[in-house]
């Protein structure tokens, strides 16, 4: 245990200290899917590469996710154990087609198990279709056949028929090279679609940009980051003349060196429509509609395993019309955790430890995944936690079909505090403490929220967190900006109920003088950066890699980086004085007030200039092209990606992390937790009209929020399911008002070398305008962010806060002061139960423990220096993690 070494303690308060910390410690923390009938001779053996998309779903799309939502809840209603088999009736086109199956024994209390491997298949006609002891099946001949699995004395069939294909479909690169190279990783980040490919062979991440795969495979030649120009001689990676000897063919089957695994055999089918392209003159291919890969679906969507338990996933493309094929064989599967478990290339799941992870299937230009949960014991008898509002139906859903026990409700003490803090960004006074503890009002909680809701508090404190999230500093950006008007614009929006997506409108298209205008600073901050810091800050997209390149990670593409920035190609400031910022046609990155002599924004791989676009390539029309910006925040604003990115960030301000975390790292490979809870909060949020308050009264109001910090045996290693509240470390602004509101000594913030003066006393730091100009030893250490960019607060331990606590000023001083609580406890002689008491209360919200009491009473009897001894216990109480820590 440290003791302050710094200043002289006696011996009766140093026990004091010491037992208290004892006493107290840290409480807080001990304190998918069925599948139609394929319908279409156009898929005969067809794949497709496909652009990303990121337009909403049809209605007959949300349908189908609806009809694969009930085949996965089907465990729900067996209560005996049944053989149940997918898809329940296949059609086969042309002879070689294929189907994956699989084969669930539905146990009771809603549990479903793989069987697939363990089953025995057999077909009544094999000459129609064979089936191997996997589940495959392969067409033979034209005809009709009934298929039969059987598991443990049970048995199950289904219809297959195998229609005649004429004309059979040709291989072509956008097609089925793509769809080989994607099967096998090729064209993963790792390997030739790293932002300078591999081995000086560049592809596209997963085949999202086909045309340009087809360029280098073509005529070969190594990738440049920022020109369109080849490096080096060209070495094509097919022979025309001789398709055999092609590099694209060789180094797979590793007849040359390879820098990577053997990935097919010469008589495999891969090898052998690689070879058939290449000997038909390697065709790109300009598919028809029907051959189009629309999206990907993978059922199950979610599983749950015992140790050493395997899952068979079942992988559907869907084409134009609905029609199906599946891809379970064709696909690229990566585990993103294989200690939990591990994926073989033919789609088989294997469970090895407890924990959570997901598996990303990566098909053509498109990506799913699969939520996977390994587990070591079941739980018998589950409780069913009384719900309050749809978000515990979604939590509480995951943590039964993941067998994770959640914690108790929260006591009324712990909620008070946390609520508080969380809501109105303050400790609850001692008086309000009291009578909340003391109301039988069994309707207490939810009129604490509202009064929370309704105050000036709540005012101050959402303010203080936009106006982190939107960079509100005097140099944020290097060079003074009109921060009190910033400030005062996200101020008055709050309070007024704003509309968020108004806000974030009014913030991506602001012009003029004051308020969101005061975010731009052109010429010192590039259009790039502008446009980047809005997807992330309203999309939850991080693009900023798709600057150069590709994005490698990622399904951005570099022309979709700058057609966005070009919406920020014209933003300037006009006059010396006035500082009108207004977009102006050709540009404006003049410095000193002018508006410069105009600059359009350029590709900078390929040199030409870049017109404003959407995702989707769309450009402006007549109308849109006069205020582009605004054009872009209304399209922003309505993009699906807005409601739950905005859901995501606020959520995380109560739970310390986002159901998509980082909050701002949307991605394929970086999915929900909670899929469903996070489309339903957005879905909420656009049907309340984008209201805050109405946002954070469903989170706080929800069991889920309520839920006791104190882990149970069972789910003690949670840390992504929410089945307790994890405690989290107040941020540095938050922990300095709070150690002000306990010890009674309002900070003083002194204007650092960019300034002069002081803000008045009682200024919270959460109210500071300009953040970045007032000095705090305290502020700094504690992980205050400068602002410069879009904060990413680190509130882990330090030894400099340590340090800080034994001799900085902000606890020393405070402690000391006159008219301070120590002050006032010893100027009007207060008994020492008073102390302990009031002393509990304010900084921890609860009244002292009976053993807490007496011992700390004994402690303060028995000092020499009654003072000194006060001192100590205030500063062991706000050095002790309870106090820390929201939990």
């Amino acid at each position: 245990m440290k003791i302050r070494t710094c200043r002289k303690l006696s011996g009766n308060g140093l026990v004091a200290f010491v037992s208290l910390v004892t006493i107290l410690g840290y409480l807080c923390v001990v304190a998918h899917a069925g599948q139609s009938s394929l319908n279409a001779a156009l898929l005969v053996a067809s794949h497709s590469s496909s652009k990303v998309r990121t337009d909403t779903k049809s209605s007959s799309q949300e349908k189908e996710d609806n009809k694969t939502l009930n085949l996965n809840n089907l465990t729900e209603k067996s209560s005996t154990p049944t053989l149940s088999i997918l898809p329940q009736e296949v059609t086969l086109f042309g002879s070689g087609a294929s189907q994956q199956l699989v084969v669930s024994f539905v146990l009771g209390k809603g549990r479903r198990q793989d069987v697939t491997s363990r089953s025995h298949f057999s077909s009544s006609n094999p000459k129609v279709v064979e089936v191997n002891e996997l589940g495959r099946m392969t067409a033979g001949a034209i005809g009709e056949a009934i298929l039969k699995a059987e598991f443990d004395g049970q048995s199950i069939q289904i219809k297959t028929r195998v229609v005649k294909v004429e004309p059979p479909l040709l291989p072509t690169f956008r097609r089925d090279v793509v769809r080989i190279l994607t099967k096998h990783g090729c064209n993963n980040t790792e390997c030739h679609g790293a932002v300078k490919g591999r081995g000086g062979y560049k592809l596209s991440l997963s085949g999202l940009v086909p045309e340009e795969d087809y360029e280098w495979t073509i005529r070969g030649g190594a990738y440049q980051v920022l020109v369109m120009e080849a490096a080096g001689e060209r070495v094509p990676r097919i022979n025309l003349d001789e398709p055999e000897k092609s590099l694209l063919l060789k180094k797979p089957v590793l007849s040359v060196p390879h820098g990577g695994e053997k990935l097919f055999e010469v008589d495999s089918d891969d090898y052998q429509t690689i070879l058939s392209w290449i000997r038909r003159g390697a065709p790109y291919g300009a598919e028809a509609p029907q051959t189009e890969i629309e999206r990907i679906k993978v059922f199950p969507i979610e599983v749950v395993l015992d140790q050493d338990e395997e899952q068979q996933l079942l992988v559907t493309g869907y084409f134009t019309g609905e029609i199906q094929k599946d891809f379970t064989d064709q696909v690229h599967y990566i585990s993103n955790n294989v200690d939990v478990a591990e994926v073989t290339p033919e789609g088989v799941v294997l469970a090895i430890d407890k924990g959570e992870t997901d598996i990303i299937i990566f098909a053509p230009g498109h990506f799913a995944s699969v939520r996977l949960g390994v587990v070591a014991d079941r739980i018998e008898n589950h409780p069913d936690p009384v719900s309050q509002n749809f978000i515990d139906n979604f939590v509480f859903g995951k943590l039964k079909r993941f067998e994770i026990l959640p914690s108790e409700l929260s006591s009324d003490e712990e909620f008070l505090r946390r609520v508080c803090l969380d809501v109105a960004g303050t400790l609850p006074p001692s008086e309000r403490v009291r009578k909340f503890l003391a109301s039988q009002d069994p309707h207490k909680r939810t009129k604490l929220i509202e009064a929370l809701l309704d105050s000036p508090e709540y005012i101050d404190y959402w303010t203080f967190r936009f106006s982190d999230l939107f960079r509100v500093a005097l140099y944020a950006q290097f060079i003074a900006k009109n921060t009190h008007d910033y400030w005062d614009w996200i101020y008055t929006s709050i309070a007024a109920g704003k509309p968020y997506d108004q806000i974030a409108r009014e913030r991506i298209s602001a012009q003029g003088l004051i308020g969101s205008a005061s975010h731009y600073v052109p010429g010192e901050y590039l259009p790039q950066d502008n446009m980047a810091e809005q997807v992330r800050v309203f999309m939850g997209r991080r693009l900023d890699c798709a600057q150069c390149h590709n994005h490698p990670y990622q399904a951005w593409r570099q022309d979709q980086f700058w057609g966005l920035t070009a919406f920020f190609g014209n933003v300037a400031r006009v006059g010396y004085l006035e500082g009108l910022l207004t977009d102006i046609p050709g540009g404006g990155f003049g410095k000193g007030g002018s508006k410069g002599p105009g600059s359009p924004t350029m590709h900078p791989r390929r040199h030409q200039v870049v017109q404003p676009s959407f995702f989707d390539g769309t450009l402006l029309n007549e109308i849109q092209q006069r205020d582009p910006r605004n054009a872009l925040a209304k399209w922003m604003t309505s993009h699906p990606y807005f409601a739950e990115a905005s859901v995501n960030r606020i959520w995380s301000y109560f739970f310390g992390r986002g159901i998509v975390d980082p909050v701002d790292d949307f991605r394929a490979t970086n999915p929900p937790t909670h899929p469903k809870l996070l489309k339903n909060l957005a879905r909420h949020f656009q049907e309340k009209d984008y209201n805050l308050r109405e946002l954070i009264r469903i989170i706080v109001t929800s069991r889920t929020y309520q839920l006791s910090s104190t882990p149970n045996k069972n789910n003690k290693e949670d840390r992504i399911n929410y089945s307790h509240q994890r405690p989290r470390r107040l941020e540095a602004e938050l922990l300095l008002d709070a150690i002000s509101n306990v010890t009674r000594v309002p900070e003083i913030f002194s204007r650092s070398s960019h300034g002069t003066g002081t803000d008045p006393s009682g200024t919270r730091a959460i109210s500071l305008k300009e953040n970045d100009v007032y000095a705090s030893r305290f502020l700094d250490i504690h992980g205050r962010p400068d602002r410069l960019m879009v904060p990413e607060r680190n509130n882990s331990p330090t030894l400099s806060q340590a340090l800080h606590r034994l001799a900085g000023r902000t606890y020393i001083g405070k402690l000391s002061k006159a008219g301070g609580i120590v002050d006032q406890f010893v100027k009007k002689n207060a008994l020492n139960q008073e102390i302990i008491e009031e002393l509990c209360l304010a900084a921890l919200s609860r009244f002292p423990t009976e053993k807490e009491m007496d011992q700390l009473e004994v402690k303060l009897n028995q000092s020499v220096d009654r003072r000194k001894a006060i001192e100590d216990l205030v500063w062991g109480l706000l050095s002790t993690s309870e106090f820390v820590y929201n939990h």
